[in-house]
């Protein structure tokens, strides 16, 4: 039985992952940045009957992840997987219409706050000897560009060079270092990105989404897989293969 830490794991993929997790019998701790959704969510999942608690906290402040540890070691003893999936989407404007709180908040949220969680996490694991810390991809991870998508492309296009970095610095520590790489889901997340979009905008980006994205499920269960059965040292998991990417691109093209 594995005990899993997953950020911003309240709702979209970051719940989706739990619950997988907690379906094959481990141990996971929900985080989120308000209380009471963590308290509303860890309570659902134990009438269930899952082993689950939660620690709510913004991961913004680094002192969240140094709670998230103690408070797990304390129940648990050990955190076997960390998953940095904590993460914000921009507003579906040119980079210029964008103020800067908001700039501010996306940067200290998908940069600086993975930064801060994966410091934390590898430094327990460097005292514990071992552990596995994925952090999640995002669109501009692989250097791809989207008008309307500059400041979070930005934000995932560091992602993607800080864990392969961090990866090799970890080498010869029996640390895992990985990307979670899940490609284009149906969450909050994906639908609140179009709320500053005129109507046009909308329209066109909602035909995009209902063709490329994933349901959450199938997405979480083969990350999941993956990441237990994981043992390289840099590991890049990635649900949207070629494979299932054609069909989709053939379809756009079509309706297009």
């Amino acid at each position: 039985m594995k005990t899993v830490v997953i950020t911003g794991s309240t709702k979209g993929i970051g719940y989706g992952l739990a619950l997988r997790f907690l379906k094959k019998k481990h141990r996971v701790v929900i985080n989120g940045r308000k209380e009471e959704d963590v308290i509303r969510v860890t309570e659902k999942l134990r009438t269930e009957g899952y082993e689950v608690f939660g620690v709510s906290g913004d991961v913004r402040k680094p002192e969240t992840f140094q709670t998230i540890i103690e408070n797990t070691v304390r129940k648990y003893q050990t955190i076997d997987i960390w998953i940095n999936n904590a993460g914000v989407t921009q507003s579906m404007l040119s980079f210029n219409e964008i103020d800067d709180q908001e700039i501010r908040n996306l940067l200290e949220v998908n940069v600086q706050g993975l930064m801060s969680g994966s410091k934390a996490a590898i430094n327990f694991f460097i005292q514990q000897g071992h552990g596995k810390l994925f952090n999640m991809e995002g669109f501009g991870s692989d250097g791809r560009t989207m008008n309307k998508l500059t400041l979070y492309g930005t934000s995932k296009r560091a992602v993607n060079y800080f864990t392969k970095s961090l990866s090799e610095e970890m080498k010869g520590k029996n640390i895992q270092v990985g990307i979670l790489s899940p490609g284009m889901v149906r969450t909050d997340l994906l639908l609140n990105s179009l709320k500053n979009s005129s109507e046009e905008d909308k329209k066109r980006t909602q035909k995009i989404f209902d063709i490329l994205a994933e349901d959450v499920e199938p997405v979480t269960k083969f990350l999941v897989n993956k990441m237990l059965l994981s043992k390289k040292q840099y590991d890049r998991i990635q649900y949207l293969t070629f494979l299932r990417f054609l069909p989709k691109l053939i379809k756009l093209i079509f309706v297009r």
